[in-house]
């Protein structure tokens, strides 16, 4: 079981590039994937959230991909910057304009910028090394996170056992004094506790009272719990909807015994807790 919060760091180089990755995720419902740089990677893109995914099924992954070049790096085309400032000149003197040699300057550089260099597979190698040791690592804090969650979700499904089982002891009891005031009133009115009328009134207000089903069920849902909780897939999802299930369960056994419902009460805070956590799982 994975966490959706992580972050890994990553860096690689070559003999021509320097690249370092800060990989941090966050929740979300479903797998997005930001990426931020400082050099233009677009043709990168695909290749990133492709790699991204092999890693990472659900959450909010923002990426900072640094890249260095090594040596120097001409600004401006040279050649193209003479050329341009002799242009400017030219036409400084037959227009007779009054324009400074740092205004010409300003004016040559910028029709003589370097164009950006294509993406070079140094480069591209470099990215991927980097990015995958830092997916590598993002992977091993959400493990790490995983394995806490588990730990205090599998705790907080045994208080939910231990309350269930307080419930039980504590509905035939309930059960007892239902029955005992159903005779009381019978015994008002001159009635034998084992006339029909009396024992089908007994019936029926202990059918109504009954929750074997959902305590049942309940169990169940426990059970199932713990199974998904040990798989190695995407089961952030199927908890959530069994926790669902679960709040629902226990709020129908509150209604048909409303004298237990402080029990019902704790076990509701125990699966809103569950639920919270697992908003945080992958």
């Amino acid at each position: 079981m994975l966490s959706m919060t992580g972050f890994g760091s990553g860096v690689c180089e070559n003999e021509k590039w320097t690249v370092n990755v800060f990989a941090k995720s966050l929740n979300g419902k479903t797998l997005e994937v930001f990426i931020k740089s400082n050099y233009n990677l677009m043709s990168l893109e695909f290749s990133i959230r492709k790699m991204v995914r092999e890693f990472v099924r659900r959450g909010s992954v923002s990426l900072h991909i640094d890249v260095r070049k090594k040596g120097i790096s001409e600004p401006v085309n040279l050649e193209n910057l003479l050329t341009n400032i002799n242009f400017f000149k030219i036409v400084r003197e037959k227009v007779g304009l009054d324009v400074s040699d740092d205004v010409i300057l300003q004016l040559s550089a910028r029709y003589s910028e370097a164009p950006r260099e294509e993406i070079d597979p140094l480069l591209e190698e470099a990215t991927s090394c980097a990015l995958i040791q830092a997916l590598k690592e993002l992977v091993s804090r959400k493990a790490e996170e995983g394995q806490h969650m588990r730990k205090d979700m599998e705790e907080r499904l045994k208080t939910i056992e231990s309350l269930l089982q307080e419930l039980l002891r504590s509905k035939e009891q309930v059960y007892e004094r239902v029955k005992r005031r159903v005779l009381e009133k019978a015994e008002e009115l001159g009635l034998s506790e084992n006339r029909s009328l009396v024992l089908n009134e007994i019936s029926l207000i202990l059918s109504k009272m009954d929750v074997e089903e959902e305590i049942t069920r309940l169990r169940v849902h426990l059970e199932r719990c713990r199974e998904i909780m040990g798989l190695d897939e995407d089961v952030g999802r199927k908890l959530e909807f069994l926790f669902q299930e679960m709040h629902r369960e226990i709020t129908t056994l509150s209604n048909k015994l409303p004298e237990l419902s402080h029990i019902a009460v704790e076990i509701k805070t125990e699966i809103d807790r569950l639920k919270q956590q697992v908003a945080n799982v992958e």
